[in-house]
């Protein structure tokens, strides 16, 4: 059996978050939200706050899905108090009210196929060519490239079908069936130090692709811990959260 996670839906007010993180410094020059909407979820659910999420625009406004190991009743008990602290005003523009949870099963039966959808960021850590000094994330698919012998053609998306497969994989939770790139662009994400830390603030450039497809359920609790946690990095920045359907429907 798996932990119990709950699936929540909010409508956040986008033109009053990016005031709000503004102020704070926290959108990145052409950057994506990632950052404000962790700081916001924090600022209002606390160590419940969702964590993977992700943003997606609607034609009647936007929308954020999370993943949490709370109860649909705490989830709620927390959105109905007032936010208060530093982050207040980015927890505000959340839209607390408009909260909507529900539980996601506990079980999961292995073979079952099932559509899915999630945006994810594919990299590698490597530090720099001849250099010393810490890892750096490099996009999958240009540093494959520059490693490939000459003549030998890459494709992007199948580099990252390839990496999607390995991570659902993980474990043997589940198989990759079919798998679309839906979308990709570079985008900037934000990174703060941890509180006392002397790194600064970075703005990381890379991949930001979206795969829609069918998954076969592998190992049960290893699926259960696959959706709990994301796949990929920046988790807890709006990549990496797997949005299920039957096969054939469209993930919400």
């Amino acid at each position: 059996m798996s932990a119990t996670l709950t699936l929540l839906r909010l409508r956040p007010d986008l033109p009053g978050l990016a005031r709000a993180a503004t102020r704070r410094g926290f959108l990145p020059p052409g950057g994506d939200t990632g950052y404000a909407l962790h700081a916001g979820l924090a600022a209002l659910f606390g160590a419940a706050a969702p964590r993977p999420f992700v943003l997606r625009e609607m034609s009647d406004g936007a929308e954020l899905l999370g993943y949490s190991v709370a109860s649909t009743e705490e989830l709620r008990t927390l959105a109905a108090l007032l936010p208060t602290g530093e982050g207040a005003d980015l927890a505000a523009s959340l839209r607390p009210e408009s909260l909507e949870a529900k539980p996601m099963p506990t079980t999961w039966r292995p073979g079952l196929r099932l559509g899915f959808m999630v945006r994810v960021r594919p990299v590698v850590r490597a530090r720099p060519q001849g250099r010393d000094g810490p890892h750096r994330e490099h996009d999958l698919f240009a540093h494959l490239r520059h490693r490939a012998s000459d003549g030998m053609v890459l494709s992007r998306e199948a580099v990252y079908r390839d990496w999607l497969a390995r991570s659902l994989g993980r474990e043997g939770a589940a198989v990759l069936e079919t798998a679309a790139l839906l979308a990709y662009r570079s985008s900037r994400v934000l990174r703060r130090p941890a509180q006392g830390a002397t790194r600064r603030v970075a703005i990381i450039e890379g991949p930001d692709a979206t795969f829609a497809g069918v998954l076969r359920i592998g190992e049960a609790e290893a699926f259960g811990r696959l959706l709990a946690t994301g796949l990929g990095r920046h988790r807890g920045f709006g990549f990496g959260m797997l949005l299920l359907s039957p096969p054939g429907a469209t993930p919400c």
